[in-house]
């Protein structure tokens, strides 16, 4: 059961959570006094609190910075999911450390272990539809001198029911997934007549892993050809919006980053399923820190908003001949 662990963590988070390995054996109702753990556990603990920490941080640093911004409510929906994915990541990194340094029951350890994965991926989901809920906002502030038939399919209605559903068909999977994996987990655990088909439930559980990755760079590749394409819509108009500046030149490489070793780490984890620290150590470091940078540069535009053009219709733009109306963000 170990090495399915291993994987599952390796697939999910790029490695993070997964780390402890410890559920038989040692002090099972706390942290021992001399923890003896190689250098790579210790630094693997390490990184998840200062994860959590810094995540918490961010936190609060978005509900001041919402509540000093003057903004519409409607545009501020955007940041709100922001501070809702920070919560989400403080959880999931404070779950991952905990059976690091602490030893559990089996059952418990199983269910904070899979926790951890499971609010970490739905973090990284939300965190992809803030963006593409700015994108969509921002798409709004296009001049109008674009018609319908040539403006970009970002910014037209279908295509925000489809991210809303693609966001929305994420989730509802990861749930399924993640509930169903736990559920034989726990349930191979307790029966020992259940043992001879765990190899068959290994085989199903992998093919999920690999669903799970397979939306994920899906979800990925949609964020960044929605940030590209709004951008050659605002280089033909010489409309600039540091908004999207920002997410496509920040934002945008550490979302493929973040894809590209979700998916890395799932493939060499299915070929390679024995537990290695540090593996999981490059796998969780690279993941982890691409994830926190993807949400602060969001973080990072709240500000930007006064800087540019209104979010407002383009029948609004087009009511003042004298410049650009007072930015209302």
């Amino acid at each position: 059961m170990s090495s399915l662990i291993s994987s599952k963590g390796g697939g999910g988070g790029g490695g993070r959570g997964i780390a402890a390995g410890n559920t038989s054996g040692g002090n099972r109702h706390g942290a021992s006094d001399d923890w003896d753990a190689p250098p790579t556990i210790k630094a693997l603990f390490a990184f998840q609190v200062i994860w959590a920490i810094l995540t918490a941080i961010l936190f609060l640093f978005t509900v001041f910075k919402l509540t000093r911004v003057r903004s519409k409510i409607t545009h501020r929906g955007p940041y709100l999911l922001l501070a809702v994915v920070f919560i989400l990541f403080s959880i999931s990194f404070t779950l991952s450390a905990a059976p690091i340094r602490v030893t559990f029951h089996p059952d418990v350890y199983l269910r904070i272990v899979f926790s951890s994965v499971m609010i970490g991926d739905f973090s990284r989901t939300f965190s992809s539809a803030a963006i593409l809920w700015l994108v969509h906002i921002r798409g709004a502030a296009l001049p109008s001198s674009q018609s319908d038939m040539s403006s970009p399919a970002v910014i037209r209605p279908w295509k925000r029911y489809v991210d809303c559903a693609l966001v929305l068909g994420i989730f509802i999977l990861e749930l399924a997934i993640h509930g169903y994996t736990l559920d034989r987990n726990l349930a191979y655990l307790r029966t020992i007549s259940a043992i001879g088909r765990y190899e068959e439930f290994v085989k199903v559980a992998t093919r999920l892993r690999h669903v799970i990755s397979t939306v994920v760079v899906l979800l990925a590749i949609n964020v960044i050809a929605s940030l590209a394409a709004i951008k050659v819509a605002h280089r033909r108009t010489k409309f600039t919006d540091p908004v999207i500046n920002r997410l496509l030149v920040v934002a945008g490489p550490f979302v493929f980053v973040g894809a590209f070793i979700w998916m890395f780490a799932d493939i060499w984890n299915t070929e390679h399923p024995t537990y290695d620290p540090g593996r999981t150590l490059a796998f969780s470091i690279i993941g982890d820190l691409s994830q926190v940078v993807v949400v602060a540069a969001v973080l990072s535009t709240i500000g930007l908003h006064r800087d540019s053009y209104p979010v407002e219709s383009s029948s609004h733009l087009n009511r003042s001949s004298s410049g650009p109306p007072k930015a209302g963000y």
